[in-house]
């Protein structure tokens, strides 16, 4: 199952909402959906088949069905969990995974979300105890929305759009969370830029009932270096985790194959895959339109190269979609925000959706990704500036600010210079986000009308930032970044990215490297065994013997479009229509002197002002389309037309 809906209230749920609800998601489920109703409840899920073909598509059911599950995800370790509950007295009517949820609850309780390892978000209904439990996965790779409408009536589903066939459910912005929205490029769990509509956290889980609604979290990530063993024993263990992982989740009875940027991570992945597949792994990369040779050619398709050298070295069926840089592209863009419901600000949702698309029209409806690598084995190039930092924090103060810093900021050098001044930064999330931000706390104050200082904005970001800043166990501020990371960042803005433009044309994406003994062995493992003298230095040991070093040594390279040109190219009419002085203002939430300053000078004058501009305009996209709905989109949207209208060019 890929899509779960429903509606709970006390006065009588709407069995034909929930099917409408069900209708909205259906590229979730396009191999069908089942609904259960009743008095108080009405829920259901859509299927993408992948385990057990033959199982019906809907809620699973208890034998005495007392106790319904509907699940959206992968359960990696079913068969050991069925295997534990068919000791214990439990018979099971299906094949499926998702049935160990509904029997390891009878026998757990609310416990067996402990026991399930995979990406997950499910609904399970207690009918003896008349209560909803609702849950999320560890890593967030799968996404859980509702909104409490109040007077014991509560809706949820995997995607935002579906909560919208409530009458009932008000359209309109969480103004409270637009600096979040405009510094980090997308919105922190529990809030989303929709009011009245929340979010599930990773590794958390809500009850609904009686009593009201309570929540509560079952996965406590921590760090736990002092008994690391030795660096080549975790060398071993490094690569006997990750080949488990890799095996497990290329379970399914339909075709599998993987994203392959040509990086350290999808690489490893691909060559892992080759052991326990028969057949040469079927790969897929995204590239550009480019004259080969041309700036834009040598910036933007060095995936595409490097790839290549890949594919040939693993001998895998290789197929490159690649991306036209015309007027399609804008076409193409407002049907992926549709798709996303949540705005975030990254171009990267383009290629996501191409590489889909090309895999699902390629006849594979599951890639492996290696999302998740960077930020559990330290593969991100802040983490070396970081620590290049951390070092130069160690001269006395006095030294440093009074006369090093100020050297610094007059010399020619760029690189002392943003030194100096990520050295001046006084508090954690200050620092922090000196890697990670979208906007500076002054440009939000000058953009938002409704913050009037950039003190605001800051106050409203420190403290969505500030618990993911205090990792556990944590013995240094690159291990306290790093976990923001992976507990915020890769939930809320990559896996977000890849759930919602895999599920948009019909295809699950996975990712070993998130699998929960992958990461919990990590966080084991000293920064000095991640960062000792390279990147990601114990992964690359661990599969220096099956990927090649030309992939191991190449230069880190980040998976962007050339959004940046496209803004002033093909993309500059959709903007001009969409941040008009009119528009703008209408919609009442930026000031358009700023965004017009803003455009300026991106479109007309040349200079770098990518993601104040993106971010802004992807919001007006997102208002139109899901706000007011002055932008509705008539084109069929799946994988078929998207490769059809775009055209198809390896």
């Amino acid at each position: 199952m890929c899509g779960i809906f429903g509606h709970f209230t006390a006065t009588g749920a709407d069995a034909g909402m929930v099917e409408r609800m069900a209708h909205t998601l259906a590229h979730r489920g396009p191999d069908g959906y089942g609904t259960h109703n009743e008095q108080t409840l009405s829920f259901g899920a859509g299927r993408l088949a992948i385990i057990d073909l033959a199982a019906p598509a809907g809620p699973l059911y208890s034998e005495d069905r007392q106790t319904i599950v509907v699940f959206n995800g992968e359960i990696y370790n079913y068969r050991a969990l069925r295997a534990i509950l068919e000791q214990t007295g439990h018979h099971f009517a299906t094949a499926t995974d998702t049935e160990v949820i509904v029997h390891g609850y009878e026998q757990w309780g609310v416990g067996v979300l402990e026991y399930l390892d995979g990406m997950f978000a499910f609904a399970l209904w207690d009918a003896a105890r008349a209560e909803l439990l609702l849950a999320r996965d560890r890593l967030g790779e799968k996404p859980l929305y509702y909104a409490d409408m109040g007077a014991g009536e509560f809706l949820f589903a995997s995607e935002v759009k579906a909560l919208f066939e409530h009458p009932h459910l008000r359209r309109a912005v969480n103004t409270a969370v637009l600096p979040t929205y405009l510094v980090l490029g997308f919105v922190a769990p529990p809030q989303t830029l929709f009011a009245g509509v929340q979010k599930l956290a990773p590794g958390e889980y809500i009850r609904v009932g009686r009593e009201g609604i309570t929540s509560g979290r079952y996965w406590h990530p921590a760090y736990h270096t002092e008994n690391a063993p030795p660096y080549p024993q975790s060398v071993a263990q490094v690569r006997a985790t990750l080949q488990g992982a890799v095996e497990r989740q290329m379970m399914s009875d339909v075709p599998v194959g993987a994203f392959l940027s040509g990086g350290v991570d999808s690489s490893a992945i691909v060559a892992l895959m080759r052991q326990y597949s028969p057949y040469p792994v079927r790969t897929f990369t995204v590239g550009f339109e480019a004259e080969p040779g041309s700036p834009t050619d040598l910036k933007f398709n060095v995936d595409v190269r490097y790839a290549a050298q890949a594919a040939q070295h693993f001998g895998t069926d290789h197929q490159v979609i690649t991306i036209p840089n015309d007027e399609r592209i804008a076409w193409l863009l407002p049907h992926l925000i549709y798709a996303m419901d949540e705005p975030i600000s990254m171009p990267t949702i383009i290629q996501t959706a191409f590489v889909t698309a090309l895999a699902r029209t390629q006849g594979v409806p599951v890639l492996l990704s290696g999302e998740g690598g960077d930020e559990v084995f330290f593969g991100y190039t802040h983490y070396r500036a970081e620590q290049t930092l951390s070092r130069y924090l160690r001269v006395p103060a006095l030294l440093r600010d009074h006369l090093l810093n100020p050297i610094f900021r007059r010399t020619d050098s760029a690189a002392l210079g943003k030194l100096a001044h990520k050295a001046s930064q006084t508090t954690p999330q200050a620092r922090y986000l000196e890697w990670l931000r979208r906007m500076e706390h002054p440009r939000v104050a000058e953009l938002l009308r409704s913050v009037t200082s950039a003190q605001d904005s800051e106050r409203v970001v420190d403290g969505i930032l500030s618990p993911y800043l205090h990792a556990p166990g944590a013995g240094s501020f690159i291990e306290q970044i790093a976990f923001a990371d992976l507990r915020l960042v890769l939930a809320e803005n990559m896996n977000l990215r890849v759930d919602k433009m895999s599920m948009a044309m019909s295809l699950e994406a996975r990712a070993p490297f998130q699998d929960r003994s992958v990461v919990e062995l990590a966080l084991g493992l000293p920064t000095s065994y991640k960062l000792g003298g390279d990147f990601k230095r114990v992964l690359k040991d661990a599969v220096r013997d099956v990927v090649p070093e030309t992939i191991l040594r190449r230069p880190k390279w980040g998976f962007t479009p050339p959004a940046s040109e496209w803004m002033r190219t093909i993309l500059r009419p959709l903007i001009e229509t969409t941040l008009t002085r009119e528009r703008v203002e209408s919609v009442g939430i930026f000031r358009w002197e700023t965004v017009e300053a803003i455009k300026n000078a991106h479109i007309v004058e040349r200079k770098y002002e990518l993601w104040s501009l993106w971010t802004t305009f992807i919001f007006h996209l997102w208002y139109s389309l899901y706000i007011d709905q002055s932008l509705t989109l008539s084109d069929t949207f799946d994988a078929a037309h998207l490769v059809e209208k775009t055209g198809l060019r390896g």
